[in-house]
């Protein structure tokens, strides 16, 4: 079951909350919403749940068995209760690369419930948080309706506090219902809208088609996977979690880190705590920083596929932060601001079209007709097509992919009309999203594949 589905938006999710709202048992809360997420998440797949349960159990398990040992014995049970984890995920996420005949399926949201109970199992044996006895309490940090298909990927120590008891106050389910409705509409109006511009320019080798493609894609797949990741907090916050935001304006960042200070936060995140950090960081000398670098990049690429497209992005990023590093931000700073975030999203946009491509020959001859090599000419028909079609949609996206609706939502809009008038423009904006679905003009989540 996906969020962009009627099935959800009128039958599961007001059902599920207005049945959880009644419980007044935190333990009885608890049990419904775990059974409730299982059963969301079976919609998929029996055989993925299967994967999930499993997983679930002996990450568990391997938590009470850490609790009991001395150091060397928790050591030990850590590298194989984690280890094993992650050879399960590469087992579904590479084999069947290698293996085409295998023919396996890849359970959905493996790659990011893993790195979850990885961190709860490192987050209990540094001793950063107490071993989890409940069950029912773990179960919900691993298998949450709202987040278990794509994250965000919430570190353990993140929601310790709210997973046995949590209050949701009307406030805090309005404040939910609205960040979901504002990811909604962020999927189905703009990611699924942009997606049909990024179809008509699949074959086209113009300048003006190559750049409009690069641009689509690198619209798509903002809107849509932050789409998901608001909907996700905005679930959370309608069961009382407050799940970290996974994204902050990320094409309106002054630098390549600051971009990956904004985008998909949780998983820079968890790289930095559970790889970067423990190699040593920046603090191990010159060398040893040059070499982290390149292993998270390298490790960040391989996450998300098998595909060398995926470690070239990897290795990609990771020079552009070492070469920033040592030299970029002396040239940065003299940069006027304007200018810094067009050349870092330039950067970015840069960047996606290894992710998009899939293999390195199709990416570099994209990245070649951006510039005029091998291109067909300047423009084609398809090309001009899309521009005048879609390019109110570009703006759009433009738009409000800045900090700039933000601010005048908060300011301008609620100060002039008021909290009401700007309800009623969320309640239309989820009527044409409704609208949309029902005319099948919505796809599929792009991170499924992950």
């Amino acid at each position: 079951m996906v969020f962009n589905n009627l099935f959800f938006l009128f039958a599961f999710l007001p059902l599920a909350w207005v049945a959880y709202s009644l419980i007044r048992n935190e333990k009885a809360k608890n049990i419904f919403l775990l059974a409730a997420s299982l059963l969301f998440y079976a919609f998929g797949s029996l055989t993925d749940l299967c994967v999930l349960l499993i997983l679930g159990a002996w990450t568990f398990v391997s938590g009470l068995q850490l609790d009991t040992e001395d150091e060397k014995g928790r050591q030990r049970t850590f590298w194989i209760s984690a280890g094993f984890l992650v050879l399960v995920l590469c087992f579904y996420k590479y084999i069947p690369y290698w293996f085409s005949a295998l023919k396996l399926r890849f359970p959905i949201g493996i790659s990011f419930y893993t790195f979850s109970a990885v961190s709860y199992l490192a987050d209990v044996y540094r001793r950063k948080v107490p071993v989890q006895k409940n069950i029912t309490a773990f179960g919900l940090y691993l298998a949450f309706f709202g987040k278990v298909n794509m994250g965000p990927i919430s570190e353990y120590h993140q929601l310790e506090d709210q997973l046995v008891s949590r209050t949701v106050s009307l406030k805090k389910s309005g404040s939910g219902a609205l960040m979901f409705v504002r990811g909604l509409v962020k999927k189905v109006v703009f990611a699924d809208q942009i997606a049909l511009a990024y179809a008509l320019l699949a074959n086209d080798s113009s300048v003006l088609g190559a750049w409009l493609l690069g641009l689509a894609y690198t619209f798509q797949l903002y809107f849509d996977f932050s789409g998901y990741s608001d909907m996700a907090i905005g679930l959370g916050r309608l069961f009382g979690f407050d799940i970290p935001a996974n994204f902050d304006h990320p094409y309106t960042a002054l630098s390549v880190q600051d971009f990956w200070r904004r985008w998909h936060i949780a998983l820079s995140s968890w790289f930095r705590d559970y790889v970067y950090i423990p190699l040593g960081g920046s603090r191990a000398g010159e060398r040893a920083y040059v070499r982290n670098i390149l292993i998270v990049w390298v490790l960040t690429g391989i996450w998300h596929g098998p595909n060398l497209t995926y470690i070239a992005w990897g290795l990609y990023y990771g020079a552009l932060l070492l070469f920033e590093h040592y030299y970029g931000k002396r040239v940065l700073e003299k940069v006027p601001r304007p200018a810094r975030i067009v050349l870092i999203f330039l950067v970015a946009n840069t960047g996606w079209v290894f992710f998009a491509n899939p293999s390195l020959s199709s990416a570099f001859s994209q990245l070649g007709c951006m510039i005029g090599l091998g291109s067909s000419g300047l423009a084609s028909q398809t090309a001009f097509y899309v521009l005048t079609t879609f390019g109110v949609l570009f703006a759009g996206c433009v738009l409000f992919s800045s900090s700039l609706f933000d601010r005048t939502e908060r300011t301008t809009i609620c100060a002039k009309y008021g909290n009401a008038v700007w309800l009623g423009i969320y309640i239309a904006a989820f009527l044409c999203c409704v609208i949309l679905i029902t005319a099948s003009t919505s796809h599929a989540f792009l991170y499924f594949a992950f």
